[in-house]
């Protein structure tokens, strides 16, 4: 939002422009012209208003394809049979604005449907191998008795308790372990 000296936006001040011309020239150009005039400025202020006015995002000045014409954005003619034929022409080009829209979308929800099918077929591949992953071999299969293992589990308890109680005096860094 650009603020004028005497406090206003842009958008306030050029949003009913008539429709003006346009010319890559700026000393040709109408719209320049008028900018400069209304702002009170040197050429080149005029031309960055004109190029920040005309920016997409804040839409200030429109280009009428029709009339090759830009103008406000809340400029609207004067007749009643122009008013209606300014509208129809927005309409239309809304309608135009929402069919390349839907066919995009429709492409990408394709796309969509497509990466999904893929993964779907990696995802039961990937399940098929995980599961190959998760049936034990038959060797591993055999446990050793309950008996054994409770030996093995209270020798590690041990061995633990006899490395921690060795490992009570800490030794220096500098020291390489024995």
């Amino acid at each position: 939002m650009s603020y004028l000296d005497n406090g206003s936006t842009l958008r306030a001040m050029f949003r009913l422009t008539p429709p003006m011309r346009h010319d890559i020239d700026p000393s040709r150009s109408e719209v320049v012209a008028y900018i400069k005039d209304n702002l009170n400025c040197d050429l080149g202020r005029a031309i960055r208003s004109f190029n920040s006015m005309r920016h997409i995002k804040s839409a200030v000045l429109i280009y009428d394809r029709i009339h090759r014409q830009w103008r406000g954005c809340d400029w609207v003619p004067a007749e009643e049979v122009d008013k209606i034929s300014l509208l129809m022409s927005v309409v239309t080009e809304l309608k135009r604005d929402i069919s390349s829209l839907r066919s995009e979308l429709r492409k990408v929800k394709n796309e969509m449907v497509s990466l999904r099918r893929r993964k779907g077929g990696r995802r039961d591949e990937e399940m098929a191998d995980s599961e190959d992953d998760l049936v034990p071999e038959p060797e591993q299969q055999q446990a050793a008795p309950p008996e054994e293992k409770a030996a093995d589990g209270e020798d590690w308890f041990k061995a633990m308790r006899a490395a921690l109680a060795e490992g009570d005096t800490a030794s220096p860094s500098s020291v390489p372990p024995q």
